[in-house]
């Protein structure tokens, strides 16, 4: 029927108790913001080191493509000089055979390395 009202001292004593239970909620969202920008900034920091080590891979990556490149140009060269040499040689036959004997010895070697399919 009628509701009781409290006395001065225990409404008093209700409010402080809100007071103190809402400055440790506020507390406790200041903590969490903290914790999220904590957070924020180690997300940050990870995306700037994985940023940095992609652009790293990427050049490493762009430097292994020129080098492969290199690489097959030598080949195609050696490969160039290599019937050059069997052309000189071929002439050499004509003037003195027993040197081209033993040249064609030598570049049977070379033959082998840059001119016959590897498997």
């Amino acid at each position: 029927m009628f509701k009781r009202k409290g006395t001065k001292g225990e409404n008093r004593d209700r409010g402080e108790e809100n007071r103190r239970v809402e400055k440790e909620n506020r507390r406790n969202k200041k903590r969490s913001r903290e914790d999220l920008q904590i957070t924020t900034d180690s997300d940050k920091m990870y995306e700037e080191e994985c940023s940095e080590l992609l652009k790293q891979l990427l050049k490493l990556s762009s430097k292994e493509s020129a080098l492969t490149f290199e690489l097959y140009q030598l080949l195609e060269e050696a490969k160039v000089e290599t019937l050059r040499l069997s052309g000189m040689i071929a002439n050499c036959k004509y003037y003195n055979k027993e040197l081209a004997e033993e040249l064609y010895k030598e570049l049977e070697d070379l033959f082998h390395k840059y001119l016959e399919r590897q498997k």
